[in-house]
């Protein structure tokens, strides 16, 4: 079973004793598996609206995680394509589409030269001899 992400430790706990109790009784009808089905549902609906309340009061400071766990619960999932190239064609084959976007983004970003790398500035103060000048990393010393 997967444990789902607004689950507490207590949801947990009273669920494991729900089971432990039907193991018991073999009934649900029973009253005391009543009482701990009762207990558990109580407690997961706490523990979920306390874990919904929490991303809500968030939503400010942690926007990645209340979308996260929107998405989660949202039925569609969003698939790319098929999708239209500058001649007019519809590709549906996932490799075109893969080639296709390469082919935009390359078009669309710029490639730098090494030419104009800046020069790190040197940000060790201490004596000279203490140095860590050049480190020489060979495949026998690693």
């Amino acid at each position: 079973m997967r444990k789902e992400i607004w689950l507490t430790h207590k949801a947990v706990k009273m669920i494991k004793r729900k089971h432990k109790v039907y193991r018991e009784y073999k009934d649900s009808k029973h009253p005391a598996c009543i009482t701990a089905d009762k207990k558990a549902h109580k407690e997961i609906r706490k523990a979920k609206y306390n874990f919904e309340r929490k991303l809500a009061d968030n939503i400010k400071k942690d926007t990645k995680s209340f979308y996260a766990y929107v998405r989660s619960k949202a039925k569609a999932k969003i698939n790319v394509g098929p999708l239209v190239n500058k001649d007019g064609e519809v590709i549906s084959l996932v490799e075109d589409m893969s080639e296709e976007f390469t082919k935009f983004f390359t078009s669309v970003f710029t490639k730098e030269g090494n030419e104009s790398i800046p020069e790190a500035e040197w940000m060790y103060k201490g004596p000279k001899d203490e140095q860590l000048c050049d480190l020489e990393i060979t495949e026998e010393r690693v």
